[in-house]
């Protein structure tokens, strides 16, 4: 596989927590290290919003949270 495929062939899983410590810990239950997952961006603090415009925060209690996500592409 190339890095040029057009029809993303990447996988992603997004872990939202309360703090980075909750974060890194799902990371490490979860197994996704031996998944071959990699972060994609440094881990943080997130705004959510939707592409329509519905308030998220009401979804998310309007807390703040840290958020991760990984990726990894697909195996031939």
């Amino acid at each position: 596989m190339t890095g040029n495929d057009p029809h993303g062939e990447d996988e992603f899983v997004t872990i939202i927590g309360c703090d980075a410590d909750q974060v890194a810990r799902t990371f490490r239950t979860e197994g996704l290290a031996g998944q071959h997952y990699a972060i994609v961006h440094r881990m943080g603090r997130h705004r959510f919003a939707f592409a329509d415009g519905t308030p998220a925060a009401a979804l998310l209690d309007g807390r703040p949270l840290a958020v991760a996500t990984y990726a990894r592409r697909k195996r031939a």
